[in-house]
């Protein structure tokens, strides 16, 4: 026979456990998928973010969207307090550091 350490037997329950946990968790995503919702549950509803108005936000908002740091938000607000509100994402492509693919990635997350 089988003569285990406390601690032996400790990680060997510890990994039977872990496997438990993960046969779970595979057999629940497993039935997700299949669409069978687990009873009770409600729809599960994806929003879409509320888009920021580049013409009137921070530098925290501006740092919010995504591939906006603030380095780039900040050049955003000095263009703007420079030269004006922004009208198009052309008017955004004039502020260093932004370009035509900088513009694909924000546009669903800004307004005008």
């Amino acid at each position: 026979m089988f003569h285990l350490t406390h601690q032996e037997r400790k990680v060997l329950l510890f990994i039977g456990f872990l496997i438990f946990l993960g046969s779970l968790i595979r057999f629940y995503n497993f039935h997700l998928a299949l669409g069978n919702k687990p009873s009770g549950s409600e729809p599960v509803v994806i929003s879409q973010p509320a888009k920021i108005n580049i013409n009137e936000a921070s530098l925290e908002g501006l740092s919010c969207i995504p591939g906006i740091g603030r380095v780039i938000a900040g050049r955003i607000i000095e263009y703007r307090l420079q030269h004006g509100n922004f009208q198009t994402g052309d008017d955004l492509i004039k502020v260093k550091g932004i370009g035509r693919k900088k513009i694909k990635i924000i546009e669903g997350y800004i307004t005008f």
